[in-house]
């Protein structure tokens, strides 16, 4: 309790508390200590709770009440056979429609434990005459999976929040689902979705003399100010939060702070214009530090909330960041619904989903152990949010004495610890990884007798090039080639290469929690994460040691973790409904190609099916793959992918495109040549020169595989990396003017659709009928759908497109620009369009039976994934950067349930340098005829007969692909 107020504070938890919960009376003793009520503990029996004797009842031993909240909040214990995501969502279905709040507690031995969060929320709107029709409640099943005898502290800091505090259970549930959203931070105590470098801000800033500085006085001054603030602010007015609690809090962040928009306006303004209490408060000299939307208590952050935002429910608080970043005015933006608060960055690549977060009640909460402590998480706010956080001051770097505020030193150093840890990664991909799996399965090859050129083409055949076959069959084989052909050696290079491609893009998507891989009862453990893990407690922390271990631990007889990687890629081909991840499918995951399929994906996926990687290769690139030495430490840490930009991925892709592989005939030294390095054999050099290529490990043993640079290669494909700023300045110029020519034509249009939507929502009042078909679904289509096509029809091509670096920037600089222009119209035939999108990407996920976290679909996610699919086309010669590019854009416009959007038509193999007109095409098909106007399809028919007619219809149908949806599994086939 805490005196001076009367509020109960948390409880403090120990590990020893957790390590104590081994039975029924240890779990209620426990939240008889946090101070629920446990006199109404009883045992209950299935039938009581409407659960019936099927599959949902046969592993369910006991069931007992442990906590009862006046009916509104009850907890219930579960001991099962055992514990599977499908049981856990079996028992919320049981709960959906009955009233009142649950929390589960379901153990099958109690070495672990699942605390499930029932999350009701409302089905999409049926909408006054949607074919999607209409569905019951919805209910998401909150997971925290704890380890009884090695509570994480995340387990105990949400355990901690389970104390109840608030005046009633509704107010208590809100505070048990604030606890489970911040156990899905990027991080223990911030969630930083890519605006800074995790690590960096983990370990790098706690070795800044700023770290050092006591937050204590702004501590006890904030924490005095948010005593009891949800029960206070929530469901108040805007303008009763933002005198009662924004401004004090502003000020005592040494902001001043001055009123920007009115409340209800919806110009591109801010809500505060912040300046610096430490300078002149008048006069031209001041300078705007940041600016700053403000938002009713626990508004939604993502997207329209109509729920708990009565003054401007239609706004869309990440696309407002945009427009006003768009200005120029303030190089930095505050976020915040008076709990949260979000930082935004001008100098970003997506403007609208990078951004940085901390829950401020949270890192604020009460403690009995002492209430003056100064949590971690409160340090991660108050140095990031302050306001000498925005002022600029002296710094030096790379040798220059430059000024920068303490956010841009933050955000360039993040940045320039992905660079080192990109050209590291580039590094160790070319001289050890890719060699390393290539390796794998070339030694997998010998010890199966498999000629890879039948793997690649077809099924596996038993054969071997050797010197005893035909000399056609071993004509391409040369010394360098250790007995393999130059076919074979190309089909090991792409399998390797996708190999690295699928296990790049889990990586990425596993970091930035793309996929379920928190889910310890389900995609875990299947996940890349967990085998990393695995082969890292083989490996050891010592780098030097690393190797040794795993050659003693793993078996080169062996494909057990190749056999788990497989898996992992047909369930993101294909689904598992039992670990919680839809169909994504793409091509890149492709694991059962037809046979008639002799796409590159599915030669790819023939490769990788039929030829394997040996254990003891598969975990020694894993192990150089996930993890890195730390610089401070000198130990194995793992590597922090999150930090990683798609482009950084692009260059490892882009640079693999140089080489090729090899396998060494004789032994070889690595010798300077003309500022390259180059292979040259051992034999070749003087004696010293030999000596000291040993010395130093500069040599490729006989039989080794590597890889060589052959520089005529990639002149011919035309594969260059193009720096950042050069992108970004082409984008800007030339993807510009024709978005603002677009825009300018579509204002009116847009205005004639917002007074349609005005005037039919004010008719159906009129008439007592529901107004929300006017908002989106079929009549919105039926009217608007052709607008939101004129909205989406630009093209931008990138005719040698490498990785896709000049595309994934053209999609960021698009979705901005496009939100930026939407939001001088609070309702618009787009953002129906995306909400459209939605209701059938959540109806999707409940057909396959997938559990997903339906506010992360936000408006500009969806904006993104459809710039990508309608605006978005590139052209290479070499059919691996197509690939790439392909890969690229995925991850940049990963959408959370909808499968990877089909991008085959757009991206494609060619020579953009070379081509055909309509009229040679008719001429060589047909021989010379009348003149006629191409576009004509129906006088090409009459015309030209049916050949021609025919791949005139072929290429129109081409056209059209584009336009259709690819949000579920079923529309992509």
């Amino acid at each position: 309790m805490d005196r001076s107020t009367g509020l109960i504070s948390d409880v403090e938890l120990s590990a020893s508390d957790v390590q104590s919960l081994n039975n029924a009376d240890a779990v209620a003793a426990l939240f008889a200590r946090l101070s629920y009520n446990i006199n109404e503990r009883t045992e209950q029996a299935p039938g009581n709770l409407g659960i019936t004797a099927d599959g949902t009842v046969r592993p369910i031993r006991r069931i007992e009440l442990i906590a009862n909240q006046d009916g509104l909040l009850q907890v219930y214990l579960f001991e099962l056979t055992s514990v599977t995501i499908a049981q856990t969502r079996a028992l919320a279905r049981v709960f959906r429609n009955r009233a009142g709040n649950y929390l589960l507690i379901l153990t099958s031995d109690y070495e672990s434990l699942d605390f499930v969060l029932l999350e009701k929320y409302l089905p999409p709107e049926s909408n006054g005459g949607s074919s999607l029709g209409a569905k019951q409640v919805g209910i998401r099943p909150r997971v925290l999976t704890v380890n009884r005898r090695k509570p994480g502290p995340v387990d105990l800091r949400v355990l901690r929040r389970f104390t109840w505090t608030e005046s009633d259970p509704f107010a208590q549930y809100e505070k048990l689902l604030s606890a489970y959203s911040v156990a899905d931070w990027s991080e223990e105590h911030f969630n930083n979705r890519a605006l800074f470098s995790d690590y960096y801000l983990k370990e790098r800033l706690k070795g800044l003399p700023e770290w050092s500085e006591d937050p204590k006085p702004t501590y006890r001054q904030l924490r005095d100010l948010y005593l009891g603030a949800a029960s206070k602010f929530a469901s108040k007015e805007e303008n009763f939060l933002r005198k009662g609690l924004l401004e004090p809090t502003l000020k005592i962040l040494s902001f001043v702070p001055e009123a920007g928009k009115q409340s209800a306006s919806s110009a591109a303004e801010p809500d505060y214009h912040l300046y610096s209490s430490s300078e002149p408060h008048r006069g031209s000299e001041r300078v705007v530090r940041a600016h700053c939307l403000a938002y009713p208590w626990g508004r939604s952050l993502d997207g329209k909330d109509d729920q708990r935002d009565r003054e401007t429910p239609d706004e869309n608080p990440a696309a407002s960041v945009v427009s006003l970043l768009e200005k120029g005015q303030a190089a930095w933006i505050m976020v915040t619904n008076g709990k949260l608060w979000r930082l935004y960055s001008q100098h970003t690549h997506s403007r609208a989903t990078n951004y940085y977060e901390i829950d401020l009640e949270e890192a604020l909460a009460l403690t009995s152990s002492g209430a003056a402590q100064v949590d971690e998480s409160f340090r991660y706010f108050w140095l990031l949010f302050r306001c000498r956080a925005f002022e600029p001051a002296p710094v030096r770097r790379d040798g220059k004495e430059e000024k920068l505020t303490f956010l841009d030193r933050l955000r360039a150093e993040s940045e320039d610890y992905a660079k080192e840890l990109g050209e590291r990664l580039k590094k160790r991909v070319f001289e050890q990884i890719f060699p390393h799996l290539a390796a794998g399965f070339i030694a997998h090859m010998r010890a199966h007798g498999q000629d890879a050129r039948a793997t690649w083409h077809g099924h596996p055949a038993h054969e071997n090039v050797s010197e005893n076959q035909p000399s056609d069959r071993r004509r391409d084989v040369s010394p360098s080639h250790a007995g393999m052909s130059e076919e074979t050696l190309r089909a090991v290079f792409q399998g390797t290469l996708t190999l690295l491609y699928r296990l790049l893009f889990l990586l990425y998507a596993e970091a930035r929690d793309l996929l379920p891989v928190r889910e310890v009862r389900g995609f875990f453990e299947a996940s890349l994460t967990h085998l990393n893990r695995e082969v890292a407690e083989a490996a050891g922390a010592v780098a030097d040691e690393a190797g040794t271990r795993l050659k003693k631990h793993f078996r080169d007889d062996s494909t057990q973790l190749y056999d788990r990687l497989l898996r992992l890629f047909q369930v993101v081909d294909r689904g598992d409904g039992a670990l919680n991840v839809p169909v994504y499918n793409g091509g890149l995951f492709l694991s059962e190609p037809n046979q008639d399929d002799d796409s590159p994906e599915a030669q790819a996926a023939r490769f990788l099916n039929a030829t394997k990687v040996p254990d003891r290769f598969l975990a020694q690139a894993l192990n150089l793959l996930s993890r890195d030495v730390d610089d401070k430490r000198q130990d194995l840490v793992f590597i922090d992918y999150k930090s990683l930009g798609v482009r950084q991925l692009g260059s490892i892709y882009e640079g693999l495109l140089e080489f090729k592989l090899r396998i060494a005939g004789c032994k070889l030294a690595i010798v300077k040549e003309k500022n390259r390095e180059v292979y040259s054999e051992l034999t070749e050099l003087g004696e010293k020169e030999q000596e000291r290529a040993e010395c130093q490990g500069r040599v490729v043993k006989k039989g080794q595989v590597y890889l060589e640079n052959d520089k005529r290669e990639r002149r011919a494909t035309g594969s260059y990396y193009t720096p950042d700023h050069i992108v970004q300045y082409i984008v800007e110029h030339a993807v510009g003017p024709v978005l603002r020519e677009k825009f300018e034509a579509m204002r009116p249009k847009l205005r004639e659709a917002q007074k349609w939507h005005h005037d039919m929502t004010r008719l159906a009042k009129a008439k007592r009928e529901p107004v929300s078909k006017y908002d989106f679904g079929p009549a919105v289509e039926h009217k608007w759908g052709k607008l939101v096509d004129e909205l989406f029809d630009v093209k931008v091509l990138d005719p040698a497109m490498g990785s896709g670096h000049f595309l994934v920037e053209a999609v960021d600089y698009i979705t901005d620009k496009t939100l930026d222009f939407l939001n001088a119209f609070p309702w618009n035939p787009v953002v129906a369009h995306l909400r459209l999108m939605r209701e059938t990407i959540l109806r999707e996920m409940d057909e396959q039976g997938i559990t997903i976290d339906a506010k992360r679909l936000t408006d500009v996610n969806l904006l993104k994934r459809q710039v990508l699919k309608r605006c978005i086309y590139g052209v290479d010669l070499n059919p691996m950067a197509v690939e790439l590019a392909k890969v690229s854009l995925w991850l940049d416009c990963f959408t959370l349930g909808a499968p990877l959007s089909f991008l085959d038509h757009h991206l494609r193999c060619g020579n953009s340098l070379i081509g055909v007109t309509v009229k040679e095409v008719k001429e060589a098909v047909e021989g010379k005829g009348i003149e006629t106007d191409p576009s004509d399809v129906r006088s090409q028919m009459t015309l030209f007969g049916s050949r021609f007619a025919g791949l005139l219809l072929a290429t129109d149908l081409m056209r059209h692909v584009g336009e259709l949806s690819d949000v579920t599994s079923a529309q992509v086939r």
